[in-house]
């Protein structure tokens, strides 16, 4: 009776169906990087249409770009990153060749060794040096390796948002004073313009409450030209050779809230986005200023490849890169009388 039931059992289980395989989970398709979030309303004809935009980088992952400068020398694209999703010292720059065949998305990051990213914005190249404004300091890099050079701290400061490199090696730095949003507060911080001189020593250019929230700067022949953030100003300061503080030397009422980016053309036009409304300007020094590209969101500081007479515009919250290519600028004229 055993030996008929074991033969039974041996005969049911050969003519079982095999043990279903172990289900493999599917793999999870990688996430694209969302597309840059570009919008547009025309209101003058010459205005830049949607399609007028370089979709190069559409799908690079970006976080949080604050900044980005077109580098003649080695013919790449420069984009801060402050990635402010993660935790506070995790900000990177990414390099990025015109033509897109070549992108590294975390060329400089914090979380190399010996690299102090914790949220990088303005950005500036002289000759083989990478800077970068980094909340109270300016971070050093080689421009060819990344490899980090030192900081130069600024005592005092509170929000260091842009650095600018003049014909001379001088370095020009703004501090908006306090935070971007409340910079027309005056009594909440002291807004100031620093330079380093080729040697490394710090001076104070401005520093008083009614700058008005300097943000972005560009130096050239004429002097220091900024924009401040809290009193919607194109503000134009000379730096003089004594290193005694400068007074303004032109203020200049620009269109828009919040001015953030500044860019010069060629031609002799500046360009500059306005934070709130999401639009870029158009306009000579002294105006008037024309919305040339509208919708966009979040503008940050701008950059300007004059080579392929592009308009670079970091969308912060976007987390993207939008290109305009440019064309050439005319004033509007005044309607028939």
């Amino acid at each position: 009776m055993f030996l008929w039931m074991a033969f039974l059992w041996m005969v049911a289980c050969a003519g079982a169906p095999p043990a279903p395989a172990e289900r493999r989970p599917e793999p999870t398709p990688p996430v694209a990087a969302p597309l840059a979030r570009v919008t547009y309303s025309s209101r003058l004809r010459r205005s830049l249409e949607l399609g007028d935009r370089v979709p190069l980088f559409d799908r690079v992952g970006f976080s949080s770009p604050s900044a980005v400068i077109f580098d003649s020398t080695r013919d790449v694209y420069w984009v801060s990153n402050m990635n402010a999703e993660a935790a506070p010292g995790h900000g990177f720059i990414s390099k990025l060749s015109p033509d897109g065949a070549l992108t590294t998305l975390n060329f400089i990051d914090s979380q190399q060794p010996n690299v102090t990213l914790v949220s990088p914005r303005g950005l500036a190249v002289f000759g083989d040096l990478l800077f970068v404004a980094d909340v109270t300091a300016i971070r050093t890099f080689k421009a060819d390796t990344g490899e980090p050079l030192g900081s130069i701290d600024i005592p005092g400061s509170v929000f260091i948002s842009d650095v600018a490199a003049a014909a001379d090696g001088s370095l020009y730095v703004s501090d908006v004073g306090s935070d971007p949003n409340l910079a027309a507060l005056p009594e909440l911080g002291v807004d100031a313009i620093y330079q380093i001189s080729p040697t490394g020593q710090l001076s104070t250019v401005a520093r008083r409450p009614n700058l008005g929230g300097p943000f972005a700067l560009m130096a050239d022949g004429t002097g220091l030209w900024i924009t401040c953030t809290g009193t919607s100003d194109l503000l134009l300061l000379v730096p003089d050779a004594s290193n005694t503080p400068a007074p303004d030397s032109g203020r200049l009422r620009l269109p828009g809230n919040a001015p953030r980016g500044l860019a010069a053309v060629p031609d002799g036009t500046f360009l500059i986005s306005s934070w709130t409304d999401g639009s870029i300007y158009r306009g000579f020094r002294d105006g008037p200023f024309e919305p040339v590209i509208q919708g966009l969101e979040s503008p940050a500081d701008l950059g300007y490849d004059t080579r392929r007479k592009r308009l670079l515009i970091p969308l912060l919250t976007g987390h993207a890169l939008a290109i305009f290519e440019l064309p050439p600028f005319q004033v509007k004229s005044p309607p028939a009388p």
